[in-house]
């Protein structure tokens, strides 16, 4: 309604304007006060219609079924601090975990936290070269308000052998006992999704999670190997 008064009242002030105009013929080289003043309100209110609109333009919290509707509905996964959203502006719902936040991320074995300007906020972690990998692992914890297929992102990147040092063992709530497989390339630090490469042709991980605490773990299978974050998207129901 606001915007229907706001649009009368610009017509009414254009025909102002408009006769103001007409009385104004024949006083050539000299404005007419009245003309002068219309010009002044035409603008003042088009500005008023403007920001009316552009107020229109956003109407998060007029419902609850208008608000799930344009934000894709509530988030399916949250944890406590340290945790960000997700890089890249995606739609999915998504939650990312420094592997260094020893609130939410715990480091057994050789684990170390690393500096490099790189990585996201300054750190991350790996078993430094030499070490040999043993038991060692990063157990990052989720709390999952949703129910839902997930799937796991990280950025990654290899170690100082490249080529060699590029993968790790990949466990949700320790499962499974051995840990599949996941390797990755690239001596840059980058966003992979995790996958299966021990098939001929690699498939990324999905789980069907239930709400509540889930531990993503990535296991040390060669040292030097470089873990930033780990993520968790939610693929739908």
């Amino acid at each position: 309604m606001r915007v229907l008064l706001s649009y009368r009242e610009v017509n009414e002030s254009s025909n102002v304007g408009a006769a103001t105009r007409r009385r104004a013929v024949g006083n050539a080289g000299r404005a007419s006060p009245a003309r002068t003043a219309a010009a002044g309100v035409r603008p003042a209110r088009w500005a008023a219609l403007l920001s009316v609109l552009a107020c229109a333009c956003s109407l998060q919290g007029l419902s609850p079924g208008w608000d799930a509707s344009s934000s894709g509905g509530e988030a399916g996964v949250s944890s406590g601090a340290g945790a960000t959203g997700g890089e890249g502006g995606s739609i999915r719902e998504s939650i990312e975990i420094e592997a260094e936040n020893g609130e939410l991320c715990f480091l057994y074995g050789g684990f170390t936290r690393m500096e490099d300007e790189d990585a996201r906020g300054g750190w991350y972690v790996a078993v430094p070269e030499e070490l040999d990998c043993k038991t060692d692992k990063v157990d990052c914890l989720f709390q999952i308000t949703k129910a839902g297929t997930y799937q796991i992102t990280a950025r990654v990147a290899e170690g100082p052998e490249e080529g060699t040092d590029n993968s790790w063992w990949i466990r949700v709530n320790n499962k499974p006992e051995e840990g599949y497989r996941y390797d990755m390339t690239g001596s840059e630090f980058h966003v992979d999704i995790v996958s299966d490469t021990t098939l001929p042709e690699p498939k990324p991980l999905t789980f069907e999670l239930a709400p509540g605490e889930h531990s993503v773990s990535f296991g040390c299978r060669e040292d030097g190997a470089k873990l930033d974050w780990v993520g968790l998207v939610r693929l739908g129901p």
